[in-house]
């Protein structure tokens, strides 16, 4: 009763004291809030800046890939020119064409097999934000990249080596060589580009998705003549069949 007669009579104190606790409660909690947006806010920004620099170096991943898949098409192949040399004063034989067509291609290949390894850096170095890539970025980036970088280097030492074989140039088996060629580009289309893209539609859903709202649906393949294609998922490839 002492307690309670105490309360009624210093109304006015106990009334203040309550208001100043909760003013002092709602501060702490702004306060906390504050730095949870705040956190927020900054892993939002930080996000936002990995993904726009990933798409830059795959921009020039892009450039790469479209230079070096110029010089893998079969219609790259510079036997017309090594057929009417006459008409290329800046050759003096069939062969200066061949090995200048050679020079190229392994000035393109370095520059793309450099272009991706730049790419694959930055994506280890932020994987750790990325888990649910883990396991794509290996498949990507250790087995199918790495088989393509062995790929172009045996197709190169393949072209390299056709004038050690058969030194007249025009006793090659220009269709072998075109086959070749022909498969050495569809690998390198798939993986360079096709796989590429369903990497980077994963990597955007998982660092801008969560903060945008906008989800990439997975790349779909329009060649009329193919009934089914295959993507590259988080878990491995996928094959999918057109409706």
């Amino acid at each position: 009763m002492d307690y309670l007669n105490w309360v009624l009579e210093n109304e006015n104190i106990v009334f203040n004291m309550i208001t100043m606790f909760l003013i002092i409660v709602g501060w702490f909690a702004i306060f906390f809030l504050g730095l949870r947006q705040n956190k927020k806010l900054m892993k939002n920004k930080a996000q936002m800046k990995i993904y726009e620099e990933l798409c830059e170096l795959r921009k020039i991943v892009d450039e790469r890939n479209i230079d070096l898949g110029v010089l893998l098409s079969p219609i790259s192949l510079p036997f017309v020119k090594m057929k009417n040399i006459k008409y290329y004063p800046d050759f003096n034989s069939p062969y200066e064409v061949w090995n200048d067509y050679l020079r190229n291609l392994a000035k393109e290949v370095s520059l793309f097999i450099n272009a991706y390894r730049k790419l694959w850096i930055h994506v280890e170095m932020w994987v750790g934000i990325m888990q649910e890539l883990e396991e794509m970025k290996k498949i990507y980036f250790e087995e199918f990249l790495g088989n393509l970088t062995d790929e172009l280097y045996k197709h190169h030492d393949y072209l390299s080596n056709l004038s050690i074989k058969e030194y007249n140039w025009e006793e090659w088996n220009w269709q072998d060589i075109k086959k070749n060629s022909k498969e050495v580009e569809e690998k390198f289309n798939l993986i360079s580009h096709a796989y590429l893209d369903d990497f980077m539609v994963e990597v955007h859903n998982c660092l801008v998705y969560p903060i945008l709202e906008y989800k990439k649906e997975p790349r779909k393949n329009f060649n009329k003549t193919m009934d089914k294609y295959k993507i590259l998922t988080r878990k491995g490839i996928k094959e999918i069949n057109k409706e």
